[in-house]
């Protein structure tokens, strides 16, 4: 699939750069429309002049001209550099503000601007205009002469006030207010986001409290005797999904406030900037990648905002599945689907900012999409056990191996479901141990607490007891259990004595087997021999019961 996507983009690409090219030549073309063009449009380049990062106006030079290859030798930097060091020139003169003036000396194929004022300012050469600035413009060079003298004599006057003693004092005070603002409203902000992480651990402890062990899981692998009786608890999957969903509102609002310290801090250095002509260039950089910044903040926020909007659909829709008669198992896949569509929803989110901010900078999307391709194909032919987890995470989702909660057994490790994803599933074991397995490694699966599970049940009483006393008991306790109001909806079906498995010389062992709900067939199991014990006690029977965990699909 990625080498087809790969060849696909390929042979798409020359021609989507064709008319990308086209449409940037057409555009270019339209902007310099109803133009008496001396020169063919294509050939001109064009570049601003600027004071202080402010623009004037722009000058152009055939394309092509540059010495080797080289664009800092080509006639419109050369140009650029030259008029720009002109007019620094003239600001560090120190001219006579109020005696300014800008004349003009017009030659055969050029304008020239002169600067000169009542004092020591004589004739300085500031600028030439030429036919080719004047045809980017539109308008005749005389024209445009005229216009440049009446702007260019207010620049030069703003920039050389900006540069005197009591205008960068005042500036610079405005500047110190700025940043001790910016350091109050930090404080503020930062006390704010330590009272949402403050919840946010308080919730997951919540969330763990929700993650305690279910009964020993080396009891059932080892077949030993239950010594103590130990309730089990409810994983409590809809709470904890409410409680995520807390979580991830919390994150979410201290990523919004780390965001605001951000643009705050942002704005409050391009201010500053913007306050003293020789950092003002750099406000104008700044500025450039405003949109690159914007769409770079949005994509983040909304890759934290999307694992609350994937939880509250799995809450909204919980009623519904309540109704269904196997509730526990499609609350549990709801929840699986739940937290791998977190990933899924970030990733795309991921590429589809990249993508955006790449059309920002003025990056054609073809380009970006023929190096996600070589990526994707590197990628798939370098690790292919990747593949092989995201493909064995799907058929494993699809076919409801086993889902986030359940219990299941991997021949090489057992434990529960505790999280998953496309690439790779997570067990908790009963000493808490976390243990991370890839897809692509497991083969065989066994899930103790799917749709059902029963528990068969040794019951061994003494050769000389009363056998058929010791049924009717046994069958009286299941009636109870079943009849119970706490235990009667986890009781699939009557207890089936099977038996009598064996007898020896000093017992007779009676099997029993219990059908339950999944994950209450230890519990019940406990629970019934805690009656049958009591029952048995009061007819003077002996007894000793043996539990196998024994789960039939």
């Amino acid at each position: 699939m990625s080498l087809l996507t790969f060849i696909i983009t390929i042979n798409k690409a020359n021609l989507a750069l064709g008319q990308t090219s086209e449409k940037s030549q057409n555009s270019n073309i339209e902007n310099l429309t109803q133009v008496n063009s001396l020169t063919p449009i294509s050939n001109i380049v064009y570049k601003p002049i600027k004071i202080d990062g402010r623009e004037i106006f722009k000058v152009a030079a055939i394309a092509g001209q540059e010495i080797q290859g080289n664009s800092n030798t080509s006639p419109l930097n050369i140009r650029v550099r030259l008029y720009e060091n002109n007019l620094r020139q003239t600001i560090k003169n120190c001219f006579d503000a109020d005696t300014l003036k800008l004349t003009l000396e017009i030659q055969e194929n050029q304008t020239l601007v002169f600067a000169s004022d009542a004092e020591d300012l004589k004739n300085q050469e500031l600028i030439a205009i030429t036919d080719l600035d004047a045809q980017i413009h539109g308008i005749s060079r005389e024209d445009l002469a005229n216009q440049i003298i009446g702007f260019m004599r207010d620049a030069l006057i703003r920039a050389q006030r900006e540069r005197q003693p009591d205008y960068l004092f005042r500036q610079t005070l405005i500047s110190t207010w700025i940043i001790l603002a910016l350091i109050l409203l930090g404080f503020i902000i930062s006390i704010w986001q330590k009272n949402y992480f403050n919840k946010y651990q308080k919730l997951q402890k919540l969330i763990e409290s929700l993650k305690l062990s279910y009964p020993q899981i080396d009891e059932l692998r080892n077949n030993q005797q239950l010594t103590t009786v130990k309730p089990e608890l409810t994983l409590g999957q809809k709470q904890q999904l409410i409680w995520e969903q807390q979580q991830d509102k919390n994150s979410f609002f201290r990523s919004f406030l780390q965001v605001i310290h951000i643009i705050l801090w942002l704005c409050g250095m391009s201010w500053i900037l913007g306050n003293f002509p020789y950092s003002r260039w750099l406000q104008i950089l700044l500025l450039s990648y405003a949109m690159v910044l914007t769409t770079i903040i949005l994509t983040y926020l909304i890759i934290k905002i999307s694992p609350v909007i994937v939880n509250c659909f799995a809450i909204n829709n919980f009623e519904r599945l309540e109704t269904q008669t196997s509730v526990d198992r499609t609350v549990s896949r709801a929840i699986t689907f739940a937290h791998t569509l977190k990933g899924i929803v970030i990733l795309i989110l991921v590429c589809f900012g990249i993508l955006w901010a790449f059309q920002k900078l003025n990056v054609p999307i073809v380009i970006v999409l023929v190096g996600l391709g070589i990526i994707s194909l590197t990628v798939s032919l370098g690790d292919h056990n990747l593949v092989k987890d995201i493909i064995s995470g799907i058929l494993i989702l699809r076919e409801d191996q086993y889902a986030i909660g359940d219990l299941i057994d991997l021949d090489y490790t057992m434990g529960y479901v505790e999280d998953m994803n496309f690439r790779v599933t997570q067990l908790r074991d009963a000493g808490g141990r976390l243990t991370t397995i890839p897809h692509s490694n497991i083969s065989t699966v066994h899930n103790l607490t799917k749709d059902w599970a029963s528990i068969d049940l040794r019951i061994k009483v003494n050769l000389d007891s009363n056998l058929s006393q010791a049924l009717k008991l046994i069958k009286q306790v299941t009636n109870e259990l079943i009849n119970d109001a706490n235990w009667g909806d986890k009781i699939l079906d009557n207890a089936s004595i099977l038996a009598v498995n064996s007898v020896s010389q000093r017992e007779v062992e009676i099997m029993i087997r219990l059908k339950t709900i999944p994950r209450k067939q230890w519990n019940a199991a406990r629970e019934f021999c805690y009656r049958l014990k009591q029952n048995f006690e009061r007819e003077n029977i002996a007894v000793n019961a043996t539990i196998t965990s024994k789960y039939r699909s």
